[in-house]
């Protein structure tokens, strides 16, 4: 190969290894640009935007930029910082605002001319709980207060709807009804004839007031949790269908004295160690209401031997002292006062 040949051969191979390092130039220029590019979109979009708006100064809020929203409970981003422009009035924001301070809706306060919440008397008030922050105690003075209470019970219910004999009070209870049954069993009989749950039924009728009793077919559970967590349940159950009612929880009825020492299911300390649990739930939710009905018909803690002919269901004359307690121990949501 000659002196010429082989400086040809060297240009050739030298053009080569130019091209092919340009080739792998262009190639890694190329996929910087693209991986760049789809890094950093949105900071370019926002970029675009922020610099080509038409007089418009963005607002950022920062973590400790917040408002709270008219129901005072979750936090909200600020993003109202001043800006250089004058800004439209928001009418729908400012309309919104405005509903959530009107008055409550008359329906939510129907109840309130049957009560008496300036003066009440609370001498016959026993270990109610409520919180007072959001109720005032109240006396019904006109048994009208029920036409839009509701009971919600066992046997026990059942006998003090009979006694009573309130032709607006509605009930849903049922002999050998329980915490957990109340859930499923068809105990509420409609127009037709025909059967349904509580739920269902609540789902056909608003009320203001409404009031559970349960506990009495509970204490032979193997365990008192049990007991509490389905009663839970239920009470959330009840305030997703009606959200706006008042919630009572009326502690469990003391047994006599003769059952109490001869049962190891049906006696008062059992009873009293169920209450106990009752009024600490109460307290976790904050909105419901313990009410102590088992006061008004206790003496020395226990049923009186005359109050019942089988030491677990009051007679008529207990009853009335039972629907008497409710109607003397109402409680009054403070934002639907007028």
């Amino acid at each position: 190969m000659t002196e010429e040949t082989r400086f040809n051969s060297r240009r050739i191979r030298q053009r080569k290894d130019r091209i092919h390092a340009a080739i792998i130039t262009t190639l890694f220029i190329a996929c910087s640009i693209v991986i760049f590019a789809t890094k950093y979109k949105n900071e370019f979009t926002d970029w675009f935007h922020i610099n080509n708006s038409e007089g418009t100064t963005a607002s950022i809020a920062t973590p400790t930029d917040t408002v709270w929203n008219a129901t005072g409970t979750d936090p909200v981003p600020d993003t109202t910082e001043d800006l250089e422009e004058p800004q439209t009035k928001d009418t729908t924001t400012e309309a919104a605002v405005e509903n959530t301070t009107a008055e409550p809706e008359e329906d939510l306060k129907g109840f309130l001319e049957y009560v008496n919440t300036r003066n009440p008397d609370l001498s016959r008030k026993g270990d109610d709980w409520y919180n007072t922050d959001i109720y005032t105690p109240a006396n019904a003075s006109d048994d009208a207060f029920f036409d839009t209470a509701l009971l919600i019970g066992d046997s026990r219910t059942e006998g003090l709807v009979l006694y009573t004999g309130l032709s607006n009070l509605d009930a849903f209870c049922s002999k050998g009804l329980n915490i957990d049954k109340v859930m499923t069993d068809p105990v509420v009989q409609t127009d037709d004839g025909s059967m349904q749950t509580v739920l269902d039924a609540l789902t056909d009728k608003q009320y203001d007031n409404i009031y559970i009793s349960f506990g009495l077919n509970e204490l032979g559970w193997a365990y008192d949790y049990l007991f509490i967590e389905a009663y839970q349940v239920f009470i959330d159950a009840v305030k997703e269908v009606e959200p706006d009612a008042t919630i009572y929880v009326e502690n469990i009825l003391p047994v006599s004295q003769a059952l109490s020492e001869e049962d190891e299911i049906y006696n008062n300390p059992k009873i009293e160690s169920y209450n106990a649990l009752l009024k600490e739930m109460c307290q976790e939710y904050e909105d419901v209401i313990y009410l102590d009905v088992a006061s008004s018909v206790a003496e020395n803690g226990v049923l009186p031997a005359d109050a019942s002919t089988d030491g677990r269901h009051c007679n008529r004359d207990y009853c009335e002292k039972w629907l008497d307690y409710i109607r003397q121990n109402v409680y009054v949501k403070k934002q639907i006062q007028e």
